[in-house]
């Protein structure tokens, strides 16, 4: 009897020793304090915020675009999502990717609207640029759409115009007014002293 005593505090002693030895090499995970410095650009409104916010937007089991962001803060309430150095990437049914990022931009969960704001940037998989202060994106209408300032550039042409609508499925862009655009032809050109009729 006092053998099987001796046994069982053995083991008691080992399964205490070797939890404390597992918490020592491995303490429980800590959160940031996300409120306090280093917690990035917002008001305290009291609205949970998190690091490394990715979600991925699938239909039909088609992964159609994925956003992501630094830091976010969540509004249950409104189910919106306000996101600070935000990126989101389409992927077209007719193959390719298209990238945008922002500074800062929204989610809104209920209408799928997402909103990028200051230093908007954009590039696709064959070589196209984007520059705005403003773009939107709606998965009802899959557009991207800005009231602002807008230039696409590839490597020989620039257009800018104010404001823009981009059809992400059809990779299709069109400006909405006051177009300028700047092409460079191919080849060698005429020589000179030519003239053309």
């Amino acid at each position: 009897m006092r053998r099987i005593r001796l046994i069982l505090v053995a083991a008691l002693a080992a399964v205490l020793l070797g939890t404390l030895a597992a918490y020592w090499l491995n303490p429980p995970v800590r959160l940031p304090d996300l409120e306090g410095e280093g917690a990035g650009p917002g008001p305290s409104d009291g609205l949970p915020r998190v690091r490394g916010l990715t979600y991925t937007h699938v239909e039909n089991g088609v992964k159609k675009w994925t956003l992501s962001a630094e830091r976010a803060r969540y509004d249950e309430k409104a189910q919106t999502a306000i996101l600070y150095q935000v990126r989101v990437k389409f992927f077209p049914a007719r193959g390719g990717w298209i990238v945008l990022t922002g500074e800062e931009g929204s989610y809104d969960r209920k209408a799928k609207r997402i909103t990028l704001r200051g230093n908007v940037r954009g590039r696709s998989s064959d070589g196209l640029t984007l520059q705005s202060d403003e773009l939107t994106y709606a998965e009802d209408r899959q557009m991207v759409k800005s009231r602002t300032p807008v230039t696409v550039s590839g490597p020989r042409f620039r257009v800018r115009g104010q404001g823009m609508e981009l059809w992400v499925p059809q990779q299709v862009v069109v400006f909405k007014g006051q177009v300028e655009s700047t092409f460079v032809p191919q080849g060698q050109g005429p020589p000179p002293g030519a003239t053309a009729e």
